[in-house]
């Protein structure tokens, strides 16, 4: 299994082609999004995903009917350090889900910085990310409890899946200056799927609000011909979730139960 570590990834453009159309599974692309404890081991406290086990019980089943059929599975995970400027207890006058934007911090100095002896960046990075924040219209970033920590049980895979069930791992956000929900924001994650010349992927596990919804909006402005398996996504927040999934079905996502995946792989693939 290949590992690759965040780069700055290209836009391309991608014939489309529909997946019951398909006659090449080579064309097909499996995305397995931050399928790890952080997100789905309640004893850890850290961004639980309610009825998370509920999509777990489609995931093997999943995982074997597309690796039998040869589709490339990738595995894309976030390792943050601790010192990430995601998190907040790298602030001094911040807790979890409280928001930071570029206007708060505008006029801080590197003695009067507001950051924990954690932080692993700088007052001037911070204003840097901010206002890139300000400028594309995001505004602010909302700050995370400890999750995801590198080199920490929160980063393991959820059983049953193994690292060697897949063909690429992909880690993202080891760079503590930097943060991001999608997976085509400064990874290598277009460049494995161009190289391997895809077409179709299909998009699974967790948060459908925030790291899946945002991963699949922007396969689809890089051309990719998009599928969100329904029973295997969940998201953090109702509201957060049905005002992505509206925004996803605007720009034509495509959404499908495991049990139809099956039936198109058996007709469109089966030898």
């Amino acid at each position: 299994m290949e590992t690759m570590t965040a780069t700055k990834s290209q836009t391309t453009s991608v014939e489309s082609i529909h997946l019951n159309t398909c006659t090449d599974v080579q064309d097909v692309a499996m995305i397995s999004v931050d399928n790890t404890q952080t997100f789905e081991n309640k004893e850890l406290n850290e961004l639980y995903v309610t009825e998370w086990e509920q999509v777990a019980q489609a995931t093997k089943t999943i995982m074997e009917a597309c690796a039998y059929y040869g589709i490339t599975l990738i595995n894309v995970i976030e390792e943050h350090p601790l010192g990430h400027i995601s998190l907040a207890a790298n602030y001094k006058d911040k807790k979890p889900f409280d928001s930071i934007n570029y206007f708060e911090v505008a006029n801080r100095t590197d003695e009067e910085n507001g950051l924990s002896k954690r932080a692993q960046f700088t007052v001037a990075e911070l204003q840097t990310f901010l206002k890139e924040l300000a400028t594309n219209g995001t505004g602010s970033q909302m700050l995370r409890p400890d999750h995801g920590i590198v080199d920490t049980q929160w980063v393991e895979l959820t059983q049953p899946l193994q690292e060697s069930d897949f063909d690429v791992k992909i880690v993202k956000w080891t760079n503590p200056a930097r943060e991001a929900y999608s997976w085509f924001d400064g990874t290598t994650l277009d460049e494995q799927l161009t190289k391997r010349e895809k077409k179709i992927v299909l998009i699974w596990w967790v948060a459908t609000d925030y790291c899946v919804g945002n991963t699949a909006l922007d396969a689809r402005k890089h051309g990719y011909e998009v599928y969100l398996i329904d029973d295997a996504i969940r998201g953090v927040a109702q509201e957060t979730t049905d005002a992505m999934m509206q925004t996803l079905k605007g720009e034509w996502v495509r959404f499908i139960s495991s049990q139809k995946l099956f039936q198109i792989l058996n007709q469109q693939f089966a030898d």
